[in-house]
């Protein structure tokens, strides 16, 4: 299974380019995986707090959520679809974050611009640049299926 990570900012239109993706690796099953980069604090209290992330997850909406697992059952080629956040503000930290979730590639819809979800959100543009692994831009295609998935929610 080839991992895939993706920049997102939690919105339905992160999905608009997974049926281009499965297009790009016909017959090879994708464990896509959306994430958002957030520097580290420099409040020990936040430090200490980070280990419980509940925060984070209340700003991904139950609509993306929802989405994400309609795809999943479209897509026959798309196995899983996850999401999880980047935390730190060195190179180091990014390559062991990619090595941890055993990434592939990386897929950067062209349409993609970081949109803060946070104090401390921070554009993953300068990781994926210099982080070694291939990047590639993919193009939001809007299949019937993910119009359909847009409206229902």
């Amino acid at each position: 299974m080839i991992h895939v990570l993706i920049p997102s900012n939690f919105k339905a239109d992160s999905l608009h380019c997974l049926s281009e993706l499965t297009e790009t690796f016909p017959g090879l099953p994708l464990k896509v995986i959306y994430f958002h980069a957030f520097g580290l604090s420099s409040s020990i209290t936040e430090l200490l707090m980070l280990s419980r992330r509940s925060k984070e997850e209340e700003l991904i909406c139950s609509h993306f959520t929802r989405l994400c697992r309609q795809v999943q059952q479209e897509e026959g080629l798309v196995q899983a679809i996850e999401h999880t956040w980047f935390y730190g503000t060195t190179m180091a930290a990014f390559r062991n974050f990619l090595k941890a979730n055993e990434i592939s590639f990386i897929a950067v819809p062209a349409n993609f611009r970081h949109q803060a979800l946070g104090k401390l959100s921070q554009d993953p543009s300068p990781f994926l640049e210099k982080c070694g692994l291939p990047v590639i831009s993919v193009a939001p295609r809007v299949s019937e299926t993910t119009q359909v998935l847009a409206h229902a929610g």
